[in-house]
């Protein structure tokens, strides 16, 4: 029998996930969001830093709960007997659904491999190497900063800089069936670029 790869991941699925409450378990049924929800969630919480002086800032997410409660309501499978769910839940829920950890970042020729652990399993990512105007034009786009009065500063997120860039380098991906999640692309742009980052301080260093 040959041997098949076992996709770990599949955002088509519906997904049943526990929360542990003060009243007991709670099961709750969604789809995993789509690109288009996922880059308007990131767009409407406004992550808010706020300077306390001496090189010390404090960081918060303006309404991020009602965010999350918005988009769960969207996501959230019909049940027979629906149990309810606060914002502060609902947050719990896209904490697990956007969970994408990078466990390894190796240099593949001129391309990086990104090993993420995502809900369900783990995925992999050939992402090309970077070019200077990729991460450029990828920062740009990426972060909106606006400032504040009071020593306050208001970032916005840009989802869609990020996948735009992948689709760029992406050369190959494993552990999926369909296309690759946004929330997805986006851990493995930033850990190619991280680990560009250190080749070219090594790089720097070597030439001193």
């Amino acid at each position: 029998m040959e041997n098949q790869t076992l996709a770990v991941f599949d955002s088509g699925r519906v997904i049943a996930l526990k929360l542990n409450t003060p009243e007991g378990v709670k099961m709750v049924r969604v789809k995993f969001p789509s690109d288009e929800q996922w880059i308007e969630r990131q767009r409407r919480r406004k992550v808010i830093v706020k300077n306390l002086g001496r090189g010390v800032s404090e960081t918060t997410v303006a309404g991020g709960e009602e965010v999350d409660a918005a988009l769960v309501a969207k996501i959230r499978v019909e049940e027979e007997n629906p149990v309810e769910v606060d914002a502060f839940e609902a947050a719990r829920i896209i904490e697990q659904l956007s969970t994408a950890l990078v466990d390894d970042v190796t240099p593949a020729g001129g391309s990086f491999r990104v090993s993420t652990r995502v809900l369900g399993g783990t995925t992999t990512h050939l992402l090309k190497m970077p070019s200077a105007k990729d991460v450029a034009e990828y920062r740009r786009g990426f972060l909106r900063a606006v400032d504040l009065p009071y020593g306050r500063q208001e970032i916005t997120v840009n989802f869609a800089a990020a996948g735009a860039l992948y689709k760029t380098l992406c050369e190959a991906a494993e552990g999926y069936v369909g296309a690759v999640p946004i929330i997805h692309q986006a851990v493995a742009v930033k850990a190619a670029i991280d680990a560009l980052e250190v080749v070219f301080e090594e790089d720097r260093e070597a030439n001193f």
